[in-house]
């Protein structure tokens, strides 16, 4: 393959991967009636729809004569690949960041038939009619144009995606602390249900209880604002820290443990 070739692939990837984030954040932004930045990354692109052009292109375009295949195939193929990142983003970060279990039809909730015929309509709309337009579109351009913004877009994105990972990687951090104050919340409350009269040691484990609190406090609000944004983008998704949001956990009320 020759340098310019790459050149454009890499172009491609990017050009792909700004439509699909076009396309969810119009979709969600539809939906929740405000404007809705979709995907992982702050920036506007979705590097899942960039891969997901590519395997297209790789094995979809062989059945581009025939619709019904092309619909087909790209409902499979698509929705394995969905299947995929679905399982490698949960791995990484530990967060479920779309569930589709509340559809009839769906497998462990990470795809469903609504979503796969959506990809196979998008395969067909993708291979028939908006990659031969975006070909003649970049064959238009300079190859050395090309190079200038395939470097400056790259930078961009490397950045996004270091910053998007060290922000989820802390978010977990957070997590994780916040649910040990809450079990060590949990176990001084046990303590002075049966701790002994002597007015002291009840004093004491009062001051640790509301420091405990105070701290428990201090970082949901803080988790609350730093995944704001990825809760919007992601309204079904499953992240521990939405137990404490919601008030799905038992919570600590007055020196009690309650179920709201």
């Amino acid at each position: 393959m020759q340098a310019q070739e790459i050149y454009k692939l890499l172009l491609f990837f990017i050009i792909y991967s700004f439509l699909g984030w076009l396309l969810e954040t119009v979709a969600k932004s539809i939906e929740q009636k405000k404007f809705i930045n979709s995907g992982f990354l702050v920036g506007p692109l979705c590097p899942i729809y960039g891969f997901g052009a590519f395997i297209m292109l790789i094995f979809l375009d062989r059945f581009k004569e025939n619709y019904l295949l092309l619909f087909f195939m790209g409902m499979v193929i698509l929705t394995a690949w969905e299947y995929l990142v679905g399982i490698i983003l949960e791995k990484a970060f530990k967060t479920k960041y779309w569930d589709y279990s509340n559809y009839k039809i769906n497998f462990q909730g990470r795809i469903c038939l609504v979503h796969s015929t959506i990809w196979g309509i998008l395969g067909v709309i993708f291979i028939r009619f908006i990659h031969p337009y975006v070909i003649e579109f970049i064959n238009i351009i300079d190859i050395k144009y090309i190079i200038m913004i395939d470097a400056l877009l790259y930078m961009i994105l490397l950045i996004d995606c270091i910053y998007s990972i060290i922000k989820a990687t802390n978010i977990r951090s957070k997590i994780i602390k916040l649910r040990e104050i809450t079990e060590t919340l949990k176990e001084k409350l046990e303590e002075i249900n049966v701790a002994d009269s002597k007015k002291k040691t009840k004093e004491k484990l009062k001051q640790i209880i509301d420091e405990l609190k105070e701290n428990q406090n201090e970082l949901i609000e803080k988790l609350q604002t730093q995944t704001e944004r990825i809760r919007k983008a992601f309204p079904t998704m499953k992240m521990e820290i939405n137990d404490f949001l919601n008030k799905k956990v038992h919570i600590i009320k007055n020196g009690q443990k309650k179920e709201k």
